[in-house]
C-alpha cells in the first residue's frame, strides 16, 4: 500500500513538474521528484515504527481516567506516552486538580511513572 501511494505521489508531482519541460529538463526533474518522494516516505515510515501501540493505548486510558475527574479539562493537559513513562503538560486551574489529575494517570495499570509539567492557571 504505502509503494503504490509513493508512485501515485510521484505521478502527480512529476506531471506538474514536467509541464513545459524540455527532454534532458524533463529526466532531472524526474529524479528529483523520485529522490524527494522517496526521503519523504521513508521519513514518514521512520515516524510509524517509533509509535509504540502499548504507549497509544496507555495514552488513551490515561486521558479517560483523568477526564473522569472533577474540575480536569483534558483538553488542557497534555499527555504523552514513552515506555509507560506518562508526561502531563498544560494547565490546570488548582493544586487539587493537579494531585487528582496526576493520581489518576498513576492509577492506570501499565503505567511505570509521571512526570509533572503541569502549570496552575492564574
Amino acid at each position: 500500500m504505502v509503494e503504490s501511494a509513493k508512485r501515485i505521489t510521484a505521478a502527480f508531482l512529476l506531471a506538474g513538474a514536467l509541464a513545459g519541460c524540455t527532454n534532458q529538463q524533463a529526466v532531472q526533474t524526474q529524479q528529483r521528484v523520485t529522490r524527494e518522494t522517496t526521503q519523504s516516505f521513508n521519513a514518514v515510515n521512520g515516524v510509524l515504527k517509533k509509535v509504540d501501540a502499548k504507549d497509544a493505548a496507555l495514552k488513551v486510558q490515561v486521558t479517560a481516567a483523568m477526564a473522569e475527574q472533577a474540575g480536569a479539562n483534558v483538553f488542557r493537559i497534555g499527555t504523552d506516552v514513552r515506555a509507560g513513562v506518562v508526561t502531563l503538560s498544560g494547565t490546570v486551574p488548582n493544586d487539587q486538580v493537579e494531585q487528582t489529575v496526576i493520581r489518576a494517570a498513576a492509577g492506570v495499570s501499565g503505567v511505570k511513572r509521571v512526570d509533572n509539567h503541569l502549570t496552575i492557571s492564574s
